[in-house]
């Protein structure tokens, strides 16, 4: 009893502050708070502010015979013994960390470290530089493999609760982290959280650190949903380390889709500008490493349409609309009528939907897949149709819009007819060289016949258009279209001059 001490809880100290006594005779006399705080006071020759929320009384002999950092504030001081003050800022965990120091040195160098405190402790450690305690957690770390699954979400909760950045502790976040994967990977585990069962004769059980159960036959998107939710709480930077991390450790793509699309729906809403912007951006860097067949086309729309009040960087923006682009056979009209931005005049943005085009007849020419195609060819049309009457369509727009597709992959021109002549009653300040331009498009071989008298009675086509449309047919008959045409590297055909 000669040797115990008495040492106060934070959520029990006297006025505001926490109270750390050097060691405590049984024999002292405490009577009263009041008392006991001038005691203890009275024994302690070092105060420490941490933080600015919280201040601790300890004996510096006590804490400097452990701590480092301590040593070297000592060693500078002029001899006082009393009324000594250290401020630390920013000291991982706070209060918290700092109790732990502070019991740690009160215990002669022993503290229990468990998967709840040993991140706590190691970075409180390093911070006050107690070589012997960071060893211990590293020592500790070494066991990881053996954690239960909730004591490895708790100690991903504290890396985001900790004051210091991941970077500085990126090596004992990596442990984690490798860890957290390798429970996720099939075909160790489906689910790490589903609970214990036993085995069955008609499918396999596998187990996780002897408190996860799952059956591989019954893995399922709502098995998986049960480790998205416990990781609802990452922080956009923890999200991105989790998630680089599974592309690192060859987590299954669609395995880390979903989950990307999960984290998506469950936070976006709640975050500001600034972070969805963040957000948006880290995912969609992520998934430029992910095979793209996986990626739910709609959730790229869906970033598409936040992104235009987010101000997102050119460089994210590119790598969006690739994503997109390269998909274009996936897309709806409603998906591409895109309202322009404001101050501009166009009713919908025509630049944006030129941009898929390229992007998608630049990777067609990797495949040589022609259903895509004309379902793009349709697609567009229609699109052309849409934006055909809105006045501020410049004709230079329009003859890029059409133009935009090769002859071959349009099986019948009767829509682009329909579209320039919507086009051309909208506009009928456009010049005839213009029309011209604009009607080189059309085959009349893939004209239907109700098409092609409504065309010969069209005052709207101009009579250098009629003229170039004829030889244009005998250049047809004379020249077949080269099948090639993905293969090479060359702008896409132009059937008129």
């Amino acid at each position: 009893m000669a040797n115990q001490y008495l040492m106060a809880n934070p959520r029990q100290c006297v006025n505001g502050k926490a109270l750390f006594p050097p060691w405590f005779h049984t024999g002292a006399t405490i009577c009263g708070v009041d008392s006991a705080f001038y005691t203890i006071r009275m024994s302690c020759n070092l105060e420490v502010d941490v933080n600015g929320h919280h201040t601790f009384f300890v004996t510096e002999k006590v804490v400097a015979s452990f701590s480092g950092r301590f040593r070297k504030l000592f060693g500078k001081s002029t001899g006082r013994t009393r009324g000594l003050k250290v401020i630390f800022h920013e000291f991982p965990g706070g209060a918290e960390g700092f109790e732990l120091i502070v019991r740690f040195c009160y215990n002669g160098g022993r503290i229990d470290i468990t998967p709840y405190n040993v991140l706590l402790l190691h970075s409180a450690a390093k911070f006050i530089e107690i070589n012997d305690l960071t060893d211990q957690t590293e020592v500790f770390l070494e066991s990881i493999h053996h954690w239960t699954w909730l004591e490895l979400i708790e100690c991903l909760k504290q890396f985001q609760e900790l004051v210091v950045p991941l970077e500085n502790q990126s090596c004992m976040l990596q442990k984690v982290l490798d860890c957290f994967i390798g429970r996720i990977s099939p075909p160790r585990v489906s689910s790490p959280c589903a609970s214990s069962s036993s085995s069955s004769s008609e499918s396999s059980s596998v187990q996780v650190s002897g408190e996860i159960s799952i059956y591989s036959s019954r893995f399922s998107s709502s098995l998986l949903a049960v480790w998205y939710r416990d990781l609802e709480f990452l922080s956009l930077d923890l999200f991105e380390k989790v998630a680089k991390t599974m592309i690192l450790q060859k987590l299954d793509h669609e395995t880390i889709c979903s989950f990307l699309n999960y984290y998506r729906r469950m936070k976006l809403r709640s975050l500001s500008s600034s972070e969805k912007r963040k957000f948006i951006e880290i995912v969609i860097n992520l998934m430029c490493s992910l095979d793209g067949s996986f990626i739910s086309f709609r959730s790229l729309c869906h970033m598409l349409q936040v992104s235009f009040t987010l101000k997102l960087t050119k460089s994210s923006m590119k790598k969006l609309e690739c994503l997109i682009g390269s998909r274009l056979d996936e897309a709806t009209l409603d998906g591409l009528l895109v309202p322009s931005r404001p101050k501009k005049s166009l009713a919908y943005d025509v630049n944006l939907v030129l941009r898929f085009l390229k992007i998608f007849f630049e990777e067609s020419r990797k495949h040589l897949a022609v259903s895509p195609l004309k379902k793009v060819a349709r697609l567009t049309d229609l699109y052309i149709a849409q934006v055909a009457p809105d006045p501020h369509l410049k004709p230079s727009k329009f003859r890029a819009l059409v133009f935009a597709l090769p002859d071959f992959v349009r099986d019948s021109h009767d829509r682009i007819y329909e579209a320039m002549d919507m086009y051309f009653l909208a506009h009928n300040y456009v010049c005839e060289e213009e029309r011209i331009k604009i009607c080189c498009v059309l085959n009349c071989d893939k004209l239907s016949l109700n098409s092609l008298i409504h065309l010969s009675h069209n005052a709207n086509f101009p009579a250098k258009g009629k003229e170039c449309r004829k030889k244009q047919k005998k250049a047809a008959n004379a020249k077949k279209f080269d099948v090639n045409w993905p293969n090479k590297d060359r702008s896409l055909p132009r059937l008129c001059s």
